[in-house]
């Protein structure tokens, strides 16, 4: 798994992550530790999921805890997900239709 930062904008405390190979239970602390100070430091999140090749459900879990930091502290969180036939038929088994829709924070008008 590589995680990078896309872009940064600390006056407007906006941030992208890029997140490329598997994302599983085996290195999801160390996807938490890089993206920690995210929670704090960032009022706009967008997190791209476009080159993952494995997602498990400690990644969900993962993902689905950070939305509910975001919707807690009235933030902006989007997933930009290009997954695999594969992954998506695994999200599908589990009931996820549709990973980008169930993760990323609605936003009121």
């Amino acid at each position: 798994m590589e995680v990078k930062i896309k872009s940064e904008d600390v006056k407007n405390r906006t941030r992208e992550y890029e997140i490329s190979g598997d994302i599983s239970v085996q290195n999801i602390d160390l996807l938490a530790a890089k993206m920690k100070d995210s929670v704090t430091s960032c009022d706009v999140l967008t997190v791209n999921l476009k080159q993952i090749t494995g997602f498990d459900v400690a990644a969900f879990q993962f993902f689905y805890s950070l939305k509910n930091s975001f919707v807690r502290d009235k933030k902006k969180l989007t997933f930009k997900c290009g997954l695999s036939n594969e992954v998506s038929q695994l999200l599908s088994n589990c009931g996820i239709k549709d990973l980008a829709d169930v993760l990323s924070v609605k936003q009121e008008n």
